[in-house]
């Protein structure tokens, strides 16, 4: 083989490497899910409260009732209706492995929103999650499967996207199938922080500083140290964001690698999440600071009981523990998924060996059983709600039992029981524990009542109390609601201030129509449309609202149909 021919057959082979490395990357080949530039407001992976984001929020430009498309072929495998979380979904089972999420939407096409309807009229419920068969509404790619909205826990018009594995059920980074995000913005670095352990048994008990970050030259280095004294083992956190381009909202990074003398110590990936474990991020994220300021901070070291999947554990947990009193250089390396870095570089130097563990090996005790009680409270925990064996201190006062941890995060629930007093025992039907949060709203935590003892499962440390709700809901037309056309609608506002509103059904005729209810602005309509099949002329409606304490209240009425 002369020279020619060999550089011929060279870039031959090079290209043909490069097609099939493209053809990797594209051979899902999904197409967007909307028909407008996918601008994000919130990525995969994103610090939320309680879980990671598991998908991407895509804007609407503030409105609702763009065309959603499904990415390619397939077949409705799911449709959920919630008044919370994901509001309207739909769910589209692929033939290569995967299932596309649709979250926040307004309503579907009448192909599937028919069949939706004569499940919800089958139920006589709004919400519901309904399983269907490979056969029942198969879908191309392309074809519209709905309209976008805001439904559910959703804070303003978005479509909320996700790729899952269909056999596990895991999602992953939708940014992984090369959709035509623009993104050419590196992450930024806002703060690093450093945790001194005072003990190598626990992770529990530490003290804490933090550490201002300047860019220079295109990398980032510390505001006002030069160098970083440890005592002993250490650990450190990062608070760190990423913009895409054409949006002003703070996102997730990607990746996260932090390299001790040049050699890597901890990697943090988000290209998939388990819902299973999705709840960890309380463990993985600064928690105490997130609920004092909410500030988002990555610890970039793994407790024991750490069980997310989200690092390269076989290279070590990240804790560091010096046994000189060396200058050892430190560097944090954050991407995201287009490969747009920041680099942080620093230096640290030991000036105590206290607590210091070289193979770092040492196992988290598992907390044993928790048992608190006085005469009228019992805590019941096993010893997979907590993190560590962090004593639980309740204190009652003036009728509100407080918990003195709520910096600290809980891995699961647990049994919180309340000792009634004779005249509560009299009304238990109308009794609940509720949370008291910050701003002074109450949160319904439900109860179970058995004997003189009420009980509730609660899944963070708190201020619980328990309150009575005997009074019913209130029902307020909005609106002329007794003289309607066709397709307008029938428009309530419901009032009620504690236990909150659980069930809703609407007559005509006495024969029960679909009603939607929206906690946002404590609507309940009843659309005048198709599907209602209410003819024109005069009919008789009864609304009936009850609260999750089963008051309930009856509103009826005539009304008159152009």
């Amino acid at each position: 083989m002369n020279f020619l021919s060999r550089v011929l057959f060279f870039f031959t082979v090079f290209f043909s490497l490069l097609s099939i490395i493209s053809q990797e990357k594209n051979k899902y080949n999904f197409r967007p899910p909307i028909g407008i530039p996918i601008l994000l407001s919130g990525n995969f992976g994103e610090l939320r409260s309680n879980h990671f984001h598991t998908g991407l929020d895509i804007k609407t430009n503030g409105r609702i009732n763009y065309r959603i498309y499904s990415i390619d072929t397939g077949f409705v495998s799911r449709i959920n209706v919630s008044k919370k979380g994901y509001g309207k979904a739909i769910y589209v089972t692929h033939p290569n492995g995967f299932t596309s999420v649709y979250a926040h939407l307004d309503h579907f096409p009448y192909k599937i929103e028919k069949i939706l309807r004569k499940r919800q009229y089958e139920l006589q419920t709004e919400t519901l999650t309904y399983y269907l068969d490979s056969l029942d509404i198969t879908v191309s790619k392309g074809e519209v499967i709905a309209y976008s909205g805001n439904t559910g826990g959703s804070s303003g018009p978005h479509l909320h996207f996700e790729i899952r594995e269909t056999k596990s059920e895991h999602p992953i980074n939708p940014e992984l199938f090369n959709f035509d995000i623009v993104d050419n913005k590196p992450p930024v670095i806002n703060k690093l922080k450093l945790y001194s352990f005072f003990n190598s048994n626990g992770l529990d008990s530490y003290s804490s500083k933090d550490f201002l970050t300047i860019k220079k030259n295109q990398n980032h280095h510390l505001k006002y140290d030069s160098i970083v004294y440890l005592d002993g083992l250490s650990g450190f956190g990062l608070k760190s964001s990423d913009y895409y381009n054409n949006s002003s909202n703070r996102c997730g990074v990607y990746s996260i690698n932090m390299y001790v003398d040049k050699q890597l110590k901890y990697q943090l990936k988000f290209d998939e999440i388990d819902f299973e474990t999705n709840r960890q991020t309380n463990i993985h994220k600064d928690y105490s600071t997130y609920q004092k300021l909410r500030e988002k901070i990555h610890k970039m070291y793994i407790h024991p009981n750490n069980e997310l999947q989200i690092y390269k554990k076989n290279i070590g947990n990240g804790l560091i523990c010096f046994q000189d009193t060396l200058i050892h250089e430190i560097q944090i390396v954050v991407g995201d998924i287009k490969n747009n870095i920041s680099k942080l570089k620093f230096y640290v130097k030991n000036k105590s060996f206290i607590n210091c563990d070289n193979d770092f090996s040492f196992q988290q005790k598992q907390p044993t059983n928790v048992y608190s009680s006085d005469s009228s409270m019992l805590v019941v925990m096993d010893t997979n709600t907590l993190y560590d064996n962090t004593p639980i201190h309740p204190i009652k006062k003036q009728s509100i039992y407080t918990f003195n941890n709520s910096n600290i995060p809980l891995k699961r629930k647990f049994i919180l029981s309340i000792k009634l007093s004779k005249n509560e025992s009299l009304n238990g039907d109308k009794l609940f524990i509720g949370e008291l949060t910050k701003n002074g709203n109450i949160i319904n935590k439900n109860a179970d009542i058995s004997k003189d003892w009420i009980s509730a499962e609660v899944n963070k440390f708190g201020k619980y109390k328990i309150f009575t709700d005997s009074i019913p809901p209130k029902i307020n037309h909005i609106g002329n609601n007794f003289q309607k056309n066709k397709n307008q609608e029938l428009v309530f506002k419901i009032i009620e201030l504690k236990s909150g509103v659980d069930q809703y059904n609407v007559f005509i005729d006495n024969k029960w129509v679909l009603s939607n209810f929206s906690s946002k602005n404590n609507r309940l309509k009843v659309s005048l449309d198709k599907y209602a099949n209410v003819l024109p002329g005069n009919h008789s409606c009864k609304v009936e609202v009850s609260d999750e304490r089963k008051n309930k209240t009856v509103l009826e009425f005539d009304f008159k149909l152009n």
